[in-house]
């Protein structure tokens, strides 16, 4: 217990200087003198990469080429969305939905080779980062190899075969009533882990597959190697067997957030989101932004407008696994699409946003009441006297992690209405500041402004 009390001092001393929404030239952090790598496996983050626009090359070598930047970031876990060559019969846009896969077995040529595949996943294993893959078991290409070899693969709909899901116009649904299918399946998924030492599956639209094909290829697969199945899906019966799902629901109250700026019902949206019991023990996945979000509902800033840096802070600190999506830490406010490369601007650098995901990500990797899953700490809220602030506290055992949001257009000075934190915090996104609140002592905070403190 003493050493982790010295090593919470220590994080809250280690940056010079504060960022507030209102900061246009803020000076760059100093580096920590201390190891921020994560203290347990349930304190990482996760990077999702769009190969297509992750870089000007827009292939394997571009993004290994800024794998020390992303390392220096913090980032644990870089999840690439699908890297098989994409579908041409029925393909939309020029380049087409890389979810729309023309042969698991293969690599996009746009991309790279086998060879530079294997060379960006050593690249990343030497720096301790991990590698998914994005896996898309429902549905192939209309001209997968699959479709012209292995017609019986494809589900029937209305006496249509091959047919597309969902109004997906690109693909086809696959039949998961033929067990030849599913061991192909299997054994394409197998390919990967055993040749290219991948580390998790990241799979698509997890919960239109039957859940004993992932039990199945689950039992296999990690009998190879253990790795990390992440799924895209909010059915809690799917955690029998996935390590991660989705917090949809949060984020569609996330968005209705951007546009009414109810801070009750954001309250509320999250003390749902940590209470649901059939995530006790589960770990779920947080985000403000990704691909579908970006192609479809627009970016974070279009959506949330000035709420970005406070719920930029609240998404990493109010539950789970937070996602950083391909250029969000740079502030990129740029809709990037599925179907034509439209790459990021990294150029456009907005310094408060850089700043801010790096001090997020160490304060994510080293406070054990920030842990996912199993060891998720507690969540307490506190009552002001300003509606448009929120005040809550993540705690686990001796260590406690204090947030102050402010979704007001000006500057906010509130008082604690009846609990009030208690101890002494060190502030910390300033140095060698520690605060003590009381229910008669104002707090001050900035127009949409956001503090953190630990303890």
């Amino acid at each position: 217990m003493m050493k982790n009390s010295l090593h919470l001092i220590l994080i809250g001393l280690i940056t010079l200087f504060s960022f507030s929404c209102k900061e246009n030239n803020p000076k760059p952090p100093v580096p920590p003198t201390e190891d921020t790598s994560p203290i347990t496996e349930q304190n990482k983050v996760i990077y999702e990469v769009n190969v297509r626009n992750f870089s000007a090359q827009g292939n394997f070598a571009g993004l290994q080429k800024d794998l020390p930047r992303l390392h220096e970031l913090g980032v644990d876990i870089l999840w690439l969305m699908p890297i098989h060559p994409i579908g041409i019969k029925n393909r939309l846009g020029s380049k087409g939905s890389p979810y729309s896969v023309q042969d698991y077995l293969k690599i996009n040529p746009d991309y790279g080779t086998e060879s530079d595949f294997k060379a960006l996943i050593t690249a990343a294993h030497d720096l301790k980062m991990e590698i998914f893959m994005d896996w898309v078991a429902n549905h192939t290409a209309w001209d997968n190899v699959w479709v012209t070899q292995h017609i019986d693969y494809y589900a029937s709909q209305n006496g249509q075969c091959p047919y597309s899901p969902n109004g997906w116009t690109d693909v086809v649904q696959l039949d998961y009533t033929n067990q030849s299918m599913r061991r192909a399946m299997i054994d394409a998924m197998k390919y990967w882990v055993q040749n290219f030492d991948i580390n998790g599956f990241r799979c698509d639209y997890a919960t239109g597959v039957p859940l004993d094909f992932w039990q199945t290829a689950k039992t296999e697969i990690n009998a190879i190697k253990p790795i990390f199945w992440l799924a895209e899906g909010d059915n809690a019966n799917y955690m029998t067997t996935f390590d991660c799902d989705y917090t949809w629901t949060f984020i569609s109250q996330l968005n209705q957030f951007g546009k009414d700026g109810f801070v009750p019902n954001l309250k509320s949206a999250c003390n749902t989101l940590f209470s649901n019991v059939q995530y006790a023990n589960k770990m779920r996945m947080v985000f403000l932004t990704n691909h579908d979000i970006n192609a479809s509902d627009g970016t974070e800033f279009t959506r949330f407008g000035n709420y970005v840096l406070p719920l930029t802070v609240l998404y990493f600190t109010i539950y789970d696994l937070p996602l950083i999506y391909n250029g969000q830490e740079i502030g990129a406010n740029k809709v990037m699409g599925l179907f034509e490369i439209n790459p990021v601007p990294w150029t456009l650098v907005n310094p408060t946003m850089s700043n801010l995901f790096k001090k997020l990500i160490a304060l994510k990797h080293t406070q054990p009441a920030l842990e996912s899953g199993k060891n998720r700490g507690t969540l307490v809220f506190y009552d002001t006297t300003n509606p448009q602030i929120l005040v809550y506290s993540r705690k686990r055992a001796e260590n406690e992690v204090l947030v102050i949001l402010n979704f007001s257009s000006e500057n906010v000075s509130f008082n604690f209405n009846s609990a009030v934190p208690s101890g002494t915090f060190t502030d910390y996104l300033k140095t060698n500041t520690t605060q003590e609140f009381s229910a008669s002592k104002s707090v001050n905070i900035t127009a949409n402004g956001y503090a953190v403190y630990v303890k």
